[in-house]
């Protein structure tokens, strides 16, 4: 699968749901929080090792776009409901070195691995509503249906990045949220994050 990125397509100030719009400025560990209102987190790994960056992301990781990398992609599960679709990615350097435990997680929670090491730092977060003609959000729905066997549920897709940095390698997680996730009250009054456009992310439709 090519990479899900944030894009200037469709940036929009908040969502039409308030519960979307909550969860999506959760700090801390999201799937912490996914669990703590669900009574069960699940993490299904849809596939994990080498893959081929895109611009943004590589941009993000401060890298060539040819850089060898390692990616993670999953799905969070809220009692058995599908609510997140994640991506992770870092130079394939850093996943031999500073963030090799990311090769031995299984299907644990990226965030046992993120909030469990004092030195990771993470950047503030990047909002994106990609609008329902583009190749990112048929990118995300393909992807959805081919893992769940079930429709995305709305056209468009709400999605979030941000930069986990140690001892200078950076982890890069963009984590979509589908509408199935408003089902669920956010777990608290999420910290006030505010919303804007990405600068200089890529333009293209096509993931």
């Amino acid at each position: 699968m090519k990479a899900v990125l944030l894009s200037k397509q469709g940036i929009h100030p908040m969502p039409s749901s308030r519960r979307m719009g909550a969860w999506l400025q959760i700090d801390g560990s999201l799937s912490a929080r996914i669990a703590s209102v669900s009574g069960r987190l699940t993490v299904r790994v849809l596939r994990q090792g080498p893959v081929r960056l895109q611009p943004a992301e590589a941009e993000r990781l401060r890298c060539p776009a040819g850089a060898a990398a390692h990616g993670r992609e999953v799905i969070l599960l809220a009692d058995g409901v599908p609510v997140v679709y994640a991506r992770s990615v870092l130079q394939a350097v850093h996943a031999r070195g500073t963030w090799k435990a990311i090769r031995g997680l299984g299907n644990r929670a990226l965030a046992d691995l993120l909030f469990g090491l004092p030195a990771a730092q993470r950047s503030s977060f990047e909002f994106a509503r990609f609008a329902p003609g583009s190749g990112i959000a048929a990118t995300v729905h393909r992807r959805w249906r081919d893992a769940t066997g079930g429709e995305w549920g709305r056209r468009e897709v709400w999605a979030r990045c941000s930069v986990f940095t140690r001892r200078g390698a950076p982890l890069l997680v963009t984590e979509c949220f589908a509408p199935a996730i408003a089902a669920f009250d956010a777990p608290q009054r999420a910290r006030a994050v505010p919303w804007r456009a990405p600068g200089r992310l890529a333009s293209s439709g096509q993931p």
